[in-house]
Order: structure tokens, then C-alpha cells, then sequence
């Protein structure tokens, strides 16, 4: 019996140690990327643009849009596809919003649309390090992975009007109904159906 027991223990620790995932290390280097800068900071992969000498964030710009530039705090609407740099789609939206500097998308998607007009259309190629990094996104994003995406900033709300637009103008709404109704509580006489004198 102890013989079974000792047999059961070492399987299970051989197929811990074979199908356990492989955590990437540092000191490899990752697979080829097109997205590495030359000196000058022009993307290799041209004619994408770099944002910035030695940035290995890049974008295309395919249609330049019209109105004034998106900057933090602008509340954008976009369309998007998302896909691993080998080509397979892992995300889409038709209409997705999120404000500009906030820290609530990966920095690269929010550094990829810097500077974009209301119509504008681009490819943003994204490094692991502004993306996912080492550790990718579950089984859909593996580790150090470049990603590109195809936005089309659809519109560009700043202010407080691009705030409301956020947070849903039916719920701002809505809140605003509930706060006058209990505000008018007091006010209204009890009902008899539903308990009152």
C-alpha cells in the first residue's frame, strides 16, 4: 500500500513540474521585436513614428482627424481592435470611453493617442513594458508581448461635460432624481396602502 502511495506522490509532483507555466526570466531576451528604435528614435518598422528618441512605442497615423488634440483629462470615444503581434484579435470594441491620463487603461493605449483629433484613425504598436509586461494576461496575452492596436477616436469630450459622458448621463440622472426625491420625503404625505394612517 505504501508502495501505491509513494507511486501516486511522485506523478503528481512530475506533472506539477511538466505542465507547470514557465515564468519568464529577465536575462532572456524576448522573441523579435520590430517595435526596438533605431538611435534617432525613428521606428524601425517603418513608417511608423516614435513619440520619443529610444520610445519603442510606435503609431501610424491613417486618417489625421480634424479639431483640437486629445490631452489628459479628455474624455475619448473610440473604436478599437486589438491584436497580438502575430495577428490574432484578442479585443474589440465598436464604442468604448475612458479619460485620457487617468491610469485606467496600459499606458501605451493612453500614450498611443496623445495628440489624435476627433476622427482620427491609427496603429499603435505597444511594448511589453507599456502593456502587459512579463507577465501577459492570463492565457490571453502571453508574457512580454507586443501588442497592436487599429483605433478610431470617434469623439473627444473635455471638461466636465466629458466627465458627465463617463459616468453615464442617465445615471447622473437617475442620482439626481433619487437625491430630490428623498429630499422631498418629508414632505409627502403617508399613503394608506402602504401603511400609513
Amino acid at each position: 500500500m505504501k508502495l501505491l502511495s509513494v507511486a501516486s506522490f511522485a506523478l503528481v509532483a512530475l506533472q506539477a513540474v511538466a505542465f507547470s507555466p514557465v515564468k519568464p526570466s529577465a536575462s532572456l531576451p524576448r522573441a523579435f521585436s520590430p517595435l526596438r528604435s533605431t538611435e534617432d528614435g525613428a521606428a524601425v518598422a517603418d513608417p511608423f513614428e516614435s513619440y520619443a528618441p529610444g520610445s519603442s512605442l510606435a503609431f501610424k497615423e491613417l486618417s489625421a482627424g480634424s479639431g483640437e488634440p486629445s490631452a489628459d483629462g479628455d474624455v475619448l470615444t473610440v473604436a478599437y481592435t486589438g491584436k497580438l503581434f502575430e495577428g490574432r484579435q484578442f479585443d474589440s470594441s465598436k464604442e468604448w470611453m475612458f479619460k485620457m491620463g487617468s491610469g485606467n487603461v496600459m499606458p501605451g493605449f493612453d500614450e498611443g493617442l496623445k495628440g489624435a483629433k476627433a476622427g482620427s484613425k491609427r496603429i499603435v504598436r505597444i511594448p511589453p513594458e507599456l502593456a502587459y509586461g512579463a507577465t501577459g494576461k492570463g492565457s490571453i496575452i502571453p508574457p512580454n508581448c507586443d501588442l497592436e492596436f487599429e483605433i478610431e477616436v470617434m469623439e473627444i469630450t473635455g471638461g466636465i461635460a466629458g466627465d458627465i459622458k463617463l459616468f453615464g448621463e442617465q445615471r447622473l440622472i437617475g442620482g439626481l432624481a433619487c437625491v430630490a426625491l428623498m429630499g422631498a420625503a418629508p414632505f409627502i404625505p403617508p399613503l394608506p396602502f402602504l401603511g400609513g394612517n
